[in-house]
């Protein structure tokens, strides 16, 4: 399973979700930063998983299929992602 996380520079629920993270031990597969990305592939990325806020985090299976997906930072359901894709929380 792979977790991306999409987010935005100057984003208050951003940057509470990376010290939530962070705070938690947990490193996402890949990190889209919509402020900063010139690559085509993340636009289309965001595009493809119909990323409307952010942050945003996806996990998907090992065919790149979705299985869950969740904007936001409420810990209850970050927490039930991240124990999907098979994290240890503290």
């Amino acid at each position: 399973m792979k977790l991306i996380v999409f987010k935005q520079d100057h984003c208050p629920a951003c940057k509470m979700l990376d010290a939530y993270l962070v705070q938690c031990g947990i490193e996402a597969d890949q990190i889209i930063n919509l402020s900063k990305t010139m690559d085509e592939n993340d636009l289309v990325l965001a595009e493809r998983y119909s990323i409307k806020k952010t942050p945003t985090l996806v996990l998907l299976d090992d065919n790149g299929k979705e299985i869950d997906k969740y904007a936001g930072v409420g810990q209850k359901r970050i927490n039930s992602l991240l124990l999907k894709r098979g994290f240890t929380l503290i």
